[in-house]
Formats: structure tokens, C-alpha cells, sequence
């Protein structure tokens, strides 16, 4: 059974009396699962006004009206509880939200005469500590909400970010003691260093990670190594194969090794800071 839905959107100017009113007459698709489709839908104080779910249908291509598709992570298992916003291009924080079911799968009705852009994150404990990861798209460009689109995602835990966006995972950060006590005179450089990786339990998956040794890199927050997935690891260095004493910042003694968790700058960037010295 089709039915109507009318949408207002009221937007009031705190600086005047100005009222703008946008409101428009559409069909939106039914649930053919009985359940609802509709998604969450927030306004700018950030509260929920619209009842979610997560039943969809799954079969076939593009529906009239609809946001759909799946998340998965790199080996292609699905992700439960990730959430997915539909951001409405036209109307200031008027969003609309879902998260994904079981078997990865979300469905969010997207009425009415606006243009919306895809996005989703999933949050994660791990060591005590919280992690927002942004979720990867298969198709980044924005939709009119009445045409529908597809749209799937895929957690990845490392590498660069399409767009120039940044990295996904973390950065390892270091401050290198340039001073070389068996040559006072050189000056030692941060490309010259190599960090070793070597995690510590699972990686923010669940998945076993891999040892990674990598040259530092220039970058905006400093020198080191951008891009590593989120886990614990036991880090060490060399200066062009010279061993360094590492220690993380702060610490008060220097080692061969330093055990390190990543911290929170703020949500979705992690990073972990270490000084190194010969």
C-alpha cells in the first residue's frame, strides 16, 4: 500500500524574524517486509524525530525513493550495527540515519524534492577505548533523494582516504633526538628512521594483523607513519639500521621496545606519540 507523506522544514533565523518554509507533496515507497524503512531522522538539536528499522528489501537494482545497500569489512564478512546517514544537501542538519542489520544490509526512505549524500562510521571497543572509523563508499557522489541510489560500504582499517580525505586507521608519531653521540657534528634526519610494528593482540576488527616495518614520512602532524590500522602494538625503530631506545612521550625511560595504544585527538583521528634517541 503507497502512501503520502508530507514534509515541512521550518527554518528560523535567530538573528531576525525570517521564516523560510520548504514543504512539498510526495509518495513515498512502501516496505514490502511489513517493517519500517523510514530510517531516523534528526533536526538541528540533534534528537530523533522519526522512528528506524532495519528491515529491507534486498533484491533488485535502484528504488524510487530509497538509500540502500550493505557494509562489509576488507574480507567481506557484514558489519552489524554500523550506521548509515543519508546528510541532506539542501536543508542544514536535517538528516536521516539507520544502522545495518545482521547480514550488513540498511534501507533509508529518502522522500521528498532534496539531494542527499551517503556516509557511514562504525564505532568499536577496543583496550578500554572507543573508535570511530569512517566507512569507505563504493560511490561518493551525492543522489536525489526521489531517483533512490545504491550505495555499499567497506570497513578498511588502513591506507589513504579517497579524495585526498587523510588516512583511515591511525598515525605513529615521533620526536627524534637528532643528536648522533658518536659524531657531534651530524645532524640526523626523520627520514632516516624506520619503525617496526608488531601488534599485540587483534587488529579493531577482530582480525590478526601483520607486522609492519615502514620509513618515516613527512606529514601535517609531524613526522612517522600515517594510515596503520587501530591495535595494540610493540613498536621499535632504527636510524639507517642503527637500533634507537624508544619511549613514549613523556616516559621516563628509554628501551629497545615500547608497548603503545592509540589515544584519541578527537573522533575518528588516533594517534600515538613516541621519542626516539640513539
Amino acid at each position: 500500500m503507497r502512501r503520502l507523506l508530507a514534509a515541512g522544514v521550518l527554518l528560523l533565523t535567530m538573528g531576525g524574524c525570517g521564516v523560510v518554509d520548504v514543504t512539498g507533496d510526495f509518495t513515498a515507497g512502501s516496505d514490502d517486509t511489513g517493517g519500517s524503512s523510514q530510517g531516523t531522522r534528526t533536526d538541528d538539536r540533534g534528537s530523533a524525530s522519526m522512528d528506524g528499522g532495519t528491515a529491507a528489501r534486498r533484491d533488485g537494482g535502484v528504488e524510487p525513493g530509497v538509500l540502500k545497500g550493505r557494509v562489509v569489512d576488507a574480507n567481506g564478512r557484514p558489519i552489524q550495527g554500523a550506521l548509515i546517514v543519508a546528510d541532506n544537501q539542501m536543508v542544514y542538519n536535517s538528516n536521516l540515519m539507520a544502522p545495518t542489520d545482521a547480514d550488513g544490509y540498511y534501507r533509508i526512505q529518502t522522500p521528498g524534492p532534496f539531494t542527499f549524500h551517503a556516509t557511514g562510521q562504525v564505532t568499536r571497543q577496543m583496550n578500554g577505548q572507543e573508535f570511530v572509523t569512517d566507512l569507505m563508499p563504493d560511490d561518493d557522489n551525492p543522489f536525489a533523494g526521489p531517483s533512490g541510489a545504491i550505495r555499499n560500504f567497506t570497513l578498511k582499517l588502513d591506507g589513504k582516504k579517497p579524495g585526498g580525505q587523510g588516512h583511515v586507521g591511525g598515525m605513529v608519531i615521533f620526536y627524534l633526538n637528532n643528536t648522533d653521540p658518536n659524531d657531534p657534528d651530524s645532524f640526523l634526519q626523520d627520514e632516516g628512521v624506520t619503525l617496526t610494528l608488531r601488534p599485540e593482540g587483534p587488529l579493531l576488527d577482530g582480525s590478526a594483523g601483520e607486522t609492519i616495518t615502514r620509513k618515516a614520512e613527512r606529514g601535517g602532524d609531524g613526522s612517522g607513519l600515517y594510515g596503520v590500522p587501530i591495535a595494540r602494538y610493540r613498536i621499535s625503530a632504527d636510524y639507517q639500521g642503527r637500533p634507537l631506545r624508544v619511549k613514549a612521550q613523556g616516559g621516563s625511560d628509554f628501551a629497545a621496545s615500547v608497548v603503545a595504544d592509540f589515544r584519541t585527538v578527537m573522533s575518528g583521528i588516533y594517534r600515538i606519540d613516541l621519542e626516539l634517541s640513539l
